[in-house]
C-alpha cells in the first residue's frame, strides 16, 4: 500500500491539475470516527488480530489505543500536547 503522504500528494496533485485545466472539482469528506466506535474492539478486532499473528506488546498497544485513543506528535525532541 501507499502511505497517507504519498496518497494526499496524490489527490493535491489532481485536484490542482483538474482546477488548472478548467475542470469542475467537487470533494465530500467522510468523518467514520462514529462508526469506527462502533466496532466491538476489544471482542472481534483485537481477536482476529490475534488470528493473524499479532500478540504481546504490539496487541497490548493496539487494545490501549483502542480503549483510551491518545496521539501527539513528535519532531525533533518537541512534543504536541496528548489529543484524545
Amino acid at each position: 500500500g501507499r502511505s497517507t503522504v504519498t496518497q494526499l500528494v496524490e489527490v493535491y496533485d489532481d485536484i490542482v491539475n483538474s482546477v488548472a485545466s478548467g475542470k469542475e472539482v467537487d470533494v465530500l469528506y467522510l468523518d467514520l470516527a462514529k462508526a469506527f466506535d462502533k466496532v466491538p474492539h476489544n471482542n472481534l478486532l483485537l481477536l482476529k488480530l490475534q488470528l493473524h499473528g499479532i500478540t504481546g506488546p504490539l496487541l497490548l498497544w493496539m487494545k490501549s489505543y483502542l480503549s483510551e485513543p491518545k496521539q501527539r506528535v513528535v519532531l525533533e525532541g518537541a512534543s504536541s500536547d496528548w489529543l484524545s
